[in-house]
């Protein structure tokens, strides 16, 4: 990690640590001694499950395009593309080099084809999203909540920036090829003893692989089936991610209605992509407390939910993740991957 991202995680922090002061640091720790560990069980056991239903709906994609891999590979590379996410600033899209990579180097594909099946998946992602905000600001209409209005227009811009950009370098071969070739060139840096002298012939292979993405791409995106199974885990995970906070506001004996939690969730994903600061820690924390302030919930409470809310959904899978690629990592350089 480079020494600006550490210094701007610490940045992200130290604003956590104001919002808990902020807050109120006697009536937090209260409230975190009196959590209901059931309830906070199953909101970690809706984050599995979410994390599963990525996997799997990535794994229809992969299978489609004939790229063979264990389910178990896939769940890791998944893992990891998360860690990677989560390091990441703005959009955060340091994990699909990492997911592309992994799944690469267990399969018998090329680059190309599984690349393809990432932008698949990444540009399908944000169908259900586009239609959970629509009916979140329909219902923020409702409430003339002002905040969460401003906000969850912003979002929809900035998903419809993502799905335009994502859909260009789909279908534009030399953009393709520069995001590729960005790609090689920072494997080359992690991996210089294996790559070293190598660029005629990484050059050749980036060209065949954009032909292999391509055919791969248009192949996936005209079976119906696929899309059809694809956005069913769509749904199912951003559904699992809504009753994840669901279940952490119950475990603090806070009952927040779904429809609010939709609101939050929708409003603070465009900000999060924005951010400056990897993963944006610190500014989703303060952004999502600040919304549901908008919502007339006490301060104390909408801290402490959206705290242990991030624990669950970044910071957790952040170790596991970081964890797991450390361990790939030392297969990689052994050789045995």
């Amino acid at each position: 990690m480079k020494k600006r991202d550490s210094l701007l995680i610490f940045v992200g922090i130290v604003v956590i640590a104001l919002l808990i002061w902020w807050a109120g640091i006697k009536e937090t720790l209260n409230l975190l001694k009196e959590v209901k560990l059931e309830y906070l069980l199953l909101a970690l056991l809706m984050q599995i499950l979410a994390t599963l239903a990525w996997a799997f709906r990535w794994r229809i994609f992969l299978k489609r395009a004939g790229v063979k891999v264990q389910v178990k590979d896939i769940v890791m590379a998944t893992i990891v593309g998360i860690f990677a996410n989560n390091l990441t600033p703005g959009a955060r899209a340091g994990g699909e080099p990492a997911r592309m990579y992994l799944i690469t180097k267990k399969s018998s594909s090329g680059y190309g084809q599984v690349f393809a099946t990432i932008m698949a998946d990444r540009i399908l992602d944000v169908i259900p999203v586009l239609l959970f905000t629509l009916v979140a600001f329909k219902y923020a209409l409702s409430l003339k909540v002002k905040l969460l209005l401003s906000v969850l227009s912003i979002s929809t811009v900035v998903l419809l920036l993502i799905v335009t950009t994502s859909l260009l370098v789909s279908l534009n071969e030399a953009l393709a090829f520069k995001v590729l070739n960005k790609i090689a060139s920072l494997v080359r840096r992690i991996f210089p003893e294996k790559f070293g002298g190598m660029e005629e012939t990484l050059e050749d292979k980036l060209k065949k692989s954009i032909i292999d993405f391509r055919n791969t791409f248009l192949e996936l995106s005209k079976d119906p089936i696929v899309l059809g199974k694809t956005l069913f885990y769509s749904l199912a995970l951003w559904t699992l991610m809504l009753f994840r906070t669901y279940f952490v506001f119950e475990s603090i004996g806070y009952h927040l209605e779904i429809q609010k939690i939709l609101m939050v969730q929708m409003a603070g994903i465009a900000l999060g992509m924005i951010s400056i600061l990897p993963g944006g820690v610190g500014i989703t924390e303060a952004v999502n407390s600040a919304l549901y302030l908008s919502l007339r919930i006490d301060k104390s409470l909408a801290v402490t939910a959206t705290i242990l809310d991030r624990f669950i959904s970044f910071w957790l899978p952040t170790i596991i993740g970081g964890g797991l690629s450390v361990y790939l990592g030392a297969k990689l350089s052994k050789g045995k991957v």
